[in-house]
């Protein structure tokens, strides 16, 4: 069992932010994150911002910020954007989170501290931290898509689809992605629970959207988890067969 094991100090954090056209808030959300990042002089931080386009405002913006741009003009959606940065990190961890405003980066050094007690992924769960930014149809995606991993995974989470994850590089690197949008956040923990890391879910509240425009559409990316979850589920369930003594990932809350 691989939960809790020792691991060495980190050192160095990669963070990861996919944008597209989002020039009205990258610019906050920025100042907030490199706000945040003072206050840690203990690590060595770099910010990606993954665009797929260069006449995208959004790059001006992010770059008078200090961030580097990553341009992933070939392949759309959430989950390539953050695949296609996660190949580029240089960081022993990977944080991401949403270029709208939506995640608080003063819940940075939370994340970090949850990892260097041993945990292999960490989830900020709206659920203990709250929302002002869900309607009736996002409540109820989150909730049956997060019983469906916990029944799959034989585990319980709260909050399976926020996009404020902090994880060990590993978690992600090693095989190639069948994720394109959304559903990557059901992809990541798939990953972290088959490699036996520990995960662990801390508080944190989201903010309604700053500006611009959503980018999920509640059928169509309802289909991709959905199929995201019974395949990357049933694989699991499959791969226990010839692996009769799994690492099987614990999972537990923080406040």
């Amino acid at each position: 069992m691989r939960t809790m094991d020792p691991m060495p100090p980190i050192k160095t954090v990669s963070i990861v932010i996919p944008a597209r056209h989002e020039q009205d808030t990258i610019g906050p959300v920025l100042d907030a994150l490199n706000a945040a990042i003072a206050t840690l002089p203990q690590y060595t931080f770099e910010t990606l911002v993954v665009v797929d386009s260069m006449e995208d405002l959004t790059v001006q913006v992010a770059q008078s910020k200090g961030a580097t741009i990553l341009i992933n003009d070939k392949l759309k959606g959430k989950g390539n954007a953050l695949y296609f940065g996660f190949n580029r990190t240089r960081g022993e961890v990977i944080v991401t989170f949403d270029s709208d405003g939506s995640h608080d980066p003063a819940d940075l050094p939370r994340f970090i501290e949850a990892l260097e007690q041993g945990n292999g992924l960490v989830i900020g769960s709206r659920v203990m931290g709250g929302s002002t930014d869900h309607d009736v149809i996002r409540l109820f995606a989150n909730a049956l898509f997060t019983v469906m991993v916990s029944l799959l995974f034989r585990m319980t989470l709260m909050d399976t689809l926020n996009g404020y994850k902090a994880f060990r590089r590993n978690v992600v690197l090693g095989y190639k992605p069948r994720t394109k949008g959304f559903d990557v956040e059901i992809e990541i923990v798939a990953k972290a629970v088959r490699k036996g890391y520990s995960i662990v879910e801390i508080r944190a509240h989201e903010s309604r959207r700053a500006g611009g425009r959503m980018k999920s559409h509640a059928i169509r990316d309802g289909f991709y988890l959905l199929w995201a979850c019974l395949r990357e589920g049933l694989s699991y369930q499959v791969w226990r067969l010839f692996h009769p003594r799994p690492s099987q990932a614990a999972v537990s809350a923080q406040g």
